[in-house]
């Protein structure tokens, strides 16, 4: 069989694996795998298929950012000049890196997510590449630039232009063209996009159709659930705020926050709280949920949004954020401003809205508007379109 590259380059969370393992699963019987991946705390997801290896992780500095006043982060194109393409010898080390591993393993499929000299450096070696994500993380190429999503953060500190200077500084010594524009950084033979059209910031510029989200499982509405599901997975977990409203709620609560220590968990435990350790399967948090709370992670906030569920959002970031203000503008979601994450404020916000019956019809509605999305055959799209990347090889 042909080998196949799995490939991770930044970003935090487990659904960057996941949607890896997604597009692995579809295509098992007609590749053998090899992954690297910036976060290796992850790997067991994709175990059945390879031993995954560290590999190179864009590093994050906001040290230029703060000097110019720390404004948010108001394009893709800014943050990428956050995270090393000011760089030349991070470039050099990172596209050598992966140049090195597609040889050596010979690989004929790079799968990147979040994985920009993944992409690179396929380009420069002649071997299809396939990005894949969600609308926010898969960026068209063709764009001339990367556009500001949230007006309300739309302070510049980066020039696109002396970016890509700094980048074709690098590539032509790893055969890979010159760029005349910065989304090209994306370019690959395709895209597979795993999100609902609502939520994708690109939609004018997508040349491919979507795929559904990677939800975990497939769900229908069931509006007989009682309880809240908590799932926050980043930086959640050191606000105190939040932690003391959602232990002190008085209707049934369960919460699953990863790596969560074993002290915050009898603490929680002891106040009732329900504490998975460990992912619950979609189905039964279909079931037994009545207002779902997170950070508009978006596989979490696309599993809502199929179940029907109504959900409250304390968005920990800029991608989060769009997301949030996406689904809060069809009525579905509240999202938390950071002025109201105090334990008060923000067990008041929950509690109005496990009681609120107009945000759940809503949700409930808007389910059913959308269940054609969720509803396509994401494992034969998935084969379909990597026959057509490798001139149906496979």
């Amino acid at each position: 069989m042909l080998g196949a590259l799995l490939a991770w380059e930044g970003g935090r969370g487990r659904g960057h694996v996941v949607t890896l393992k997604t597009v692995a699963e579809a295509v098992r019987d007609r590749f053998e795998f090899d992954a690297a991946l910036c976060r290796v705390e992850y790997k067991h997801e994709l175990t059945e298929f390879c031993e995954p290896v560290q590999g190179p992780w864009l590093p994050f500095s906001d040290e230029y950012r703060k000097s110019k006043g720390n404004p948010r982060t108001a394009t893709w194109g800014e943050f990428m000049g956050d995270i090393g393409f000011r760089r030349p010898e991070i470039l050099r080390e990172s596209i050598g890196w992966w140049q090195q591993v597609m040889r050596d393993c010979e690989i004929s499929l790079v799968i990147a997510d979040c994985a920009p000299c993944a992409l690179l450096a396929a380009r420069g070696l002649g071997i299809p590449s396939v990005a894949v994500g969600t609308g926010y993380l898969v960026q068209p190429a063709g764009m001339e630039s990367f556009p500001v999503l949230l007006p309300r953060h739309a302070t510049l500190i980066h020039d696109e232009a002396e970016i890509v200077e700094t980048i074709n500084s690098v590539i032509p010594d790893f055969g890979i063209p010159k760029l005349e524009r910065l989304p090209q950084v994306y370019a690959s033979t395709d895209q597979l996009v795993f999100t609902l059209d609502m939520l994708d910031p690109y939609a004018s510029w997508r040349s491919q159709p979507l795929l559904p989200p990677v939800t975990g499982g497939s769900v229908e509405p069931d509006p007989g659930g009682d309880e809240i599901f908590i799932y926050f997975s980043t930086s959640e977990k050191s606000d105190p705020g939040l932690m003391e409203a959602i232990g002190d709620l008085g209707v049934p609560v369960r919460l699953f926050m990863p790596d969560i220590d074993d002290a915050m968990a009898e603490d929680f435990t002891r106040r009732g709280v329900l504490v998975e350790r460990s992912p619950v399967p979609v189905e039964l948090i279909a079931r037994r949920t009545r207002l779902m709370v997170n950070a508009a992670q978006h596989g979490t906030l696309c599993l809502g949004l199929a179940a029907g569920l109504p959900q409250v959002s304390v968005p920990q970031d800029l991608e989060k954020q769009y997301h949030a203000d996406a689904a809060a503008r069809r009525g579905v979601l509240i999202s938390v401003d950071e002025k109201d994450r105090g334990a008060e404020s923000f067990r008041s916000i929950l509690l109005d809205a496990y009681e609120d019956t107009g945000l759940a019809r809503r949700a409930r509605d808007l389910a059913e508007e959308l269940k054609p999305q969720f509803q396509a055959n994401q494992r034969k799209l998935i084969r379909r379109r990597l026959a057509a990347v490798m001139d149906n090889r496979i």
